[in-house]
């Protein structure tokens, strides 16, 4: 591109720039409107910090895996109470975020009990009470 020599040159090169720039913007909208109004979506491609692409695994661990995982973490929580679940991740070599499931089956059991929130929850085996024995 030459550069302008005199003051309506630039800005007619100005408007030529402002006038390709309104008319991509203009495409790529119509572009996304048509896109989410048809109701196909393309796929989204996600990159961890690293630039390598990342995808959810498909693969759900099975009810079996399920209770075997939550009996080792219970295992865990009573041998080293307090912890946090990033310990535990390291403890069993499983991400944290798979330890999620299988520690809110237990609190719901009533096998573990949590004091904290967010990166900050300790988890704790619950207390057993005695169960009472009504005699008729």
């Amino acid at each position: 591109m030459n550069s302008p020599k005199t003051p309506q040159q630039l800005s007619d090169a100005i408007e030529s720039l402002v006038t390709s720039y309104i008319d991509d913007v203009r495409r790529a909208a119509q572009g996304a409107v048509d896109r989410s109004l048809s109701g196909t979506r393309r796929p989204v491609k996600r990159e961890d910090r690293s630039g390598r692409a990342t995808g959810r695994s498909t693969k759900r661990r099975s009810d079996d895996e399920l209770v075997v995982l939550c009996d080792r973490l219970y295992e865990l929580v009573r041998a080293r109470p307090g912890e946090s679940m990033a310990a535990f991740a390291a403890e069993t070599g499983v991400a944290a975020r798979a330890l999620h499931r299988p520690m809110l089956r237990l609190k719901a059991m009533g096998r573990i009990r949590s004091v904290g929130e967010r990166n900050m929850t300790r988890y704790f085996p619950a207390i057993e009470r005695p169960s009472k024995t009504v005699d008729a």
